[in-house]
This record gives C-alpha cells, structure tokens and sequence, in this order.
C-alpha cells in the first residue's frame, strides 16, 4: 500500500515569475513540516517550480529527504517563460479569475486550458508515484490546480476543480493492496491552526 500526502505549497511571493515563498508561506511551511514530523515518511517529492521546491526544501530540512522532482506535479501549462504569478488572493476585486474563485466557478479559473491533457497529466502523475513508490507514505508537493485534477480523477467527479486547496493544505491517497484507490481527505489545514500536543 502507499498513502500519497497531496500538499500544495505556501504563499508564493506576488508579482514575479515563477515566484518563491512570501514569508507567510515560509512560515506555513515551517508548520506543516512540525506537524509532518509526527508522520512515518518515507520519501518526498515536488513539482519543479520555484514555489513548490522551496517548501519542499523546508518540508526536507525536517524529514530529513532530499526531494525528488516530478515534472507532472508542477502546474497547468502552457506558462510564458516570464508570465507574471499573482496569487487569487492579490488578484483585483474586478478581475474575472478572482471573481470565478469567490463564486465557487473553478472551472472558469483557467478557461484555456487544454482539459482532456490537464486530467491525462493528473492520472499519469498519481500511476508514476505509485509505481515509483510501491510502498509507504509519500509527500509530494504541488500546486492547487493538479492536486484538484488527480483528486477528481480518484473521486469521478465531473469537475476538475472542485475546491479551493490551501496553501500548505495536505489532501491523502491511498493505494490499498487490492489495487483500488480512495480519497482519505481533502484540504487539511490543521496544522495551521495548531500543534499536535
């Protein structure tokens, strides 16, 4: 059996390119890391963009991995090389992706995108971590937009964004030793809010 741990990384910084952590989202990731400390781990991955990789950094520091980069967990494409990242939550009040977020609209979040390849890039992500990791818990960071998709593609809905991730939030998969897959939870955050004591 393998139980993947879907996290999507922290606060990113607004307004630059493939953007790092703000420090709101270093400390998110600080929490998650105390919190994951708890956890039995046994490998860590990432998506290749500068957000997810250094709250894997911060993730690893803790853990005690180094993090393995998987190119199908990083987010929708296709991204100009110097496409400006702003976050939902900096986006202006009248901007239509922010007003589809607000109401609920995901699917209108990215109303280009190619969504017959988005989901096919999903499954192959969830099939390469399970077959790279036939075993075990697995932490991979991602972004909101893929954990959406993989989670849709278990549960069958008809959306491929249903929910607004967190940031930090850990949603869990599990591969039970009949082959099935299940959806343990999604969008936790309570390592944010507190302590395991």
């Amino acid at each position: 059996m393998t139980e993947v741990l879907f996290v999507r990384h922290g606060l990113p910084v607004n307004g630059v390119a493939d953007p790092g952590l703000a420090g709101d989202g270093m400390i998110q990731a600080k929490r998650l890391a105390a919190w994951l400390a708890a956890e039995q781990v046994d490998a860590l991955a990432t998506s290749p963009l500068r957000r997810a990789r250094e709250t894997a950094a911060v993730l690893a520091a803790e853990l005690g991995f180094v993090p393995v980069e998987i190119p199908d967990l990083r987010e929708w494409e296709p991204h100009e090389p110097n496409e400006v990242y702003t976050p939902v939550e900096q986006m202006a009040a009248d901007d239509p992706r922010a007003r589809a977020a607000v109401e609920g609209r995901y699917n209108d979040f990215v109303p280009e995108l190619d969504q017959p390849a988005f989901i096919a890039r999903a499954h192959d992500c969830l099939e390469q971590l399970f077959e790279r990791w036939p075993s075990g818990r697995v932490v991979a960071v991602g972004h909101g937009g893929i954990i959406n998709a993989i989670l849709a593609g278990v549960i069958g809905t008809r959306d491929l964004f249903w929910f607004n991730a967190g940031y930090t939030s850990v949603s869990r998969v599990e591969k039970l030793a009949s082959g099935r897959i299940v959806v343990h939870s999604a969008n936790e955050t309570g390592h944010l809010l507190g302590s395991r004591s």
